[in-house]
């Protein structure tokens, strides 16, 4: 009888503990990232001192309906492309601020941008 108890219990615990996780990876999860923010401002102005590095930056999340494509953009407008995620978990950020890390790079087609590793809305 106790036996069942306790193996019903562990059940619903790692239930729960799936769901949660789910919620939380669809959803941002309140995301944070280990690496100091670089600025978009500064990610357009030296370019090439970020090149094929891995950076993170911070933004409102928004869709350019004329180029088809995310960004992320800051307070003065300014725009880095986001690339190579997801594009429904995006929809569900679309206006929110934003943390975004990945191998940031600059080519004639995208123009400036970053191929996303992560994204997660921003506390």
């Amino acid at each position: 009888m106790i036996g069942r108890i306790f193996l019903y219990t562990i059940i619903a615990l790692l239930g729960v503990f799936v769901l949660t996780s789910t919620f939380a990876l669809e959803h941002g999860g309140g995301f944070t990232s280990a690496r100091p923010p670089i600025s978009i401002h500064d990610l357009r102005l030296l370019p090439e001192s970020y090149r094929d590095r891995t950076v993170t930056t911070e933004g409102t999340l928004h869709y350019s309906a004329d180029l088809d494509q995310y960004e992320v953009v800051d307070a003065d407008q300014q725009a880095v492309v986001l690339l190579g995620y997801n594009e429904s978990l995006l929809r569900t950020m679309l206006g929110k601020t934003v943390t975004v890390t990945g191998r940031f790079d600059v080519n004639e087609e995208a123009g400036i941008y970053i191929d996303v590793e992560s994204i997660g809305i921003t506390q």
